[in-house]
C-alpha cells in the first residue's frame, strides 16, 4: 500500500505524490523494473495526471524512476555490484563529514548523538532491526549536518537512499553483525568528542570494509532466482 512517512506534510499535490512513490520505492513495495502507470497511480492517490507527472520527473532526476518517451516510467533497477560502490562512496563522504563536524560540534551535538546511539542499543536488544536501520540512517545524516556543509548533506543522504534500496531489495535478511556496527557507531561518536580523527578514520574505515565484506559473502549465497524476490524485513 503506497502510504507517505506519518511526519511528511505536504505542501502541494506534487509534494506528496512524490514522497509516497519514493518511499514505497526505498521500502521496496514498488521493485525494481515495476512499471508507474500514470492514470493508475493517480486513480490511487487522488491526483491528477500534472502532478503525478512532475513527482515522476523528480524521481527521474534523483535516479530511482526511469522514463521512456511514449513508452512509460519505471522503477529503476538495481544491481548487487552497487553495494561495493555505494559503501566505497559513503565511506569517503562520512570521512569527510566527521572531519568537517571536528571543527563544529559542540557537547550538545554529542549528547545528542549518544543519546541516538543508545536508542538504537535499545532497539537492537529488542530485535526491532527495521527501526535500527532507520535510526542507523539517522545517525548518518546527522553526522553530516553537523558538518554545516549543504552538499555534503545531499549527497550523503542521496547516497544512504541507493544503499538503503540495496540493503532491502538482496539483503533483507543480514543482521548477524549489527551488534559490532552498532558497537562502532557509539566509538565514532567518543573519538568525535576527542577530536581524533586519525582514530576516528580507523575504525569508519573498519566498519565500512567489514559491512561490504558481509553484504559481498551474503550476495555470492544467493541464486539469480533469489535476487528477485520480494524484501521483507530490512536490516543493516
Amino acid at each position: 500500500m503506497l502510504t507517505a512517512s506519518e511526519s511528511f506534510k505536504p505542501r502541494t499535490k506534487e509534494d506528496y505524490a512524490y514522497e509516497v512513490l519514493r518511499a514505497a520505492i526505498l521500502r521496496c513495495e514498488l521493485k525494481p523494473g515495476d512499471r508507474l502507470v500514470l492514470d493508475s497511480l493517480g486513480a490511487h492517490l487522488g491526483i491528477s495526471s500534472i502532478p503525478m507527472r512532475a513527482a515522476l520527473l523528480r524521481l527521474q532526476s534523483e535516479g530511482f524512476v526511469d522514463i521512456t518517451p511514449h513508452i512509460g516510467a519505471v522503477v529503476s533497477d538495481l544491481n548487487p555490484a552497487s553495494i561495493e560502490h555505494v559503501s566505497v562512496i559513503l565511506e569517503r563522504l562520512e570521512l569527510l563529514g566527521f572531519e568537517l563536524a571536528m571543527l563544529r560540534v559542540t557537547p550538545e551535538d554529542i549528547a545528542k548523538l549518544r543519546c541516538l546511539v543508545r536508542e538504537m542499543g535499545e532497539l537492537l536488544a529488542s530485535g526491532n532491526t527495521d527501526r535500527w536501520s532507520e535510526m542507523n540512517g539517522s545517525y548518518h545524516r546527522c553526522i553530516a549536518a553537523f558538518s554545516d556543509n549543504k552538499l555534503l548533506v545531499e549527497f550523503t543522504g542521496r547516497a544512504l537512499d541507493d544503499w538503503t534500496r540495496l540493503r532491502r531489495w538482496y539483503l533483507p535478511e543480514v543482521v548477524q553483525q549489527l551488534g559490532q556496527a552498532q558497537a562502532e557507531h557509539a566509538q565514532m561518536v567518543e573519538l568525535l568528542a576527542q577530536r581524533d580523527l586519525v582514530g576516528l578514520a580507523n575504525v569508519l574505515t573498519m566498519h565500512h570494509r567489514r559491512i561490504r565484506n558481509m553484504y559481498h559473502r551474503a550476495v555470492a549465497e544467493l541464486t539469480a532466482s533469489e535476487f528477485r524476490k520480494a524484501p521483507g524485513r530490512s536490516a543493516g
